[in-house]
């Protein structure tokens, strides 16, 4: 009798935990008018934020997997003192406001400072321009991919790359062609969900680089501007396109996992 009262009460916080996640999104829908869906849709301002969106996130993912990995590589395969606190401060960005996060960046990284001189020698600068965009967007999402990497590369056993080295392998092959393809569906998941984490950045975004705006700077400027009817629109659009692309990635993660 016990377990069915657990089971039912399980069920009823499951029902109402999806009914929390769903509904809000439905109803944006719901109150959405095929006029102001249209007019969205033409808009062209609208296009350029989503665009800019993607290949910012696309870049700070790819950026996250070059940096991530082999951190999450050498914390797996080593064990020294120290080792736990570098873990926590992997996940340091998801425990930040990311207002402050912002106005961190543009304290290192704008032109004024030692970094931003330095970058500015290569004709790059980080305040209203993507590449800040995109730090920020590495910042705030670069934990997943460590931590999931992380995940991948602990759940191999050693023995199979001992086996491997045993035969003559060198720890490059071997890490390539082993170490890396059993981790790859965690080190893919992370990725998944840096780049759904990238794309949906706006706090730091709007400290370090209001211009050129992203998606969600663009529905931020029109709800303070004109309010929920203009930004409603907007809103829709972009989460219809980050459902959709976070799904099409997803399934493309387990479907590489399954195969």
């Amino acid at each position: 009798m016990d377990q069915g009262i657990l089971r039912k009460g399980a069920i009823i916080i499951s029902t109402i935990t999806l009914f929390f996640i769903i509904v809000p999104i439905l109803h944006i829908f719901i109150k959405l008018s095929a006029k102001s869906l249209i007019a969205t849709i033409l808009d062209k301002t609208v296009w350029t934020s989503i665009f800019v969106s993607i290949g910012c996130s696309i870049c700070a993912t790819l950026l996250g997997c070059v940096m991530g990995i082999p951190f999450a590589y050498f914390l797996s395969k080593n064990r020294f003192r120290g080792r736990a606190i570098l873990e926590s401060v992997i996940n340091l960005p998801v425990a930040i406001p990311h207002v402050a996060v912002g106005i961190a960046l543009l304290s290192l990284f704008n032109d004024r400072t030692v970094v931003g001189s330095f970058f500015n020698l290569f004709h790059i600068s980080f305040v209203d321009t993507v590449y800040g965009i995109t730090i920020a967007m590495l910042f705030v999402s670069i934990s997943f991919v460590i931590s999931s990497a992380l995940v991948g590369f602990d759940s191999i056993e050693q023995e199979i790359e001992m086996v491997s080295r045993t035969l003559g392998a060198s720890s490059s092959y071997t890490f390539f062609h082993i170490t890396f393809p059993l981790a790859f569906p965690s080190i893919l998941r992370g990725a998944v969900l840096a780049f759904a984490r990238s794309i949906s950045e706006v706090g730091a975004i709007l400290i370090i680089a209001y211009y050129p705006k992203t998606a969600p700077v663009l529905m931020y400027e029109r709800f303070e501007e004109y309010g929920l009817s203009a930004a409603r629109p907007v809103s829709a659009l972009v989460i219809f396109l980050c459902v959709l692309i976070f799904f099409l990635l997803l399934y493309l993660s387990r479907h590489y996992a399954r195969h």
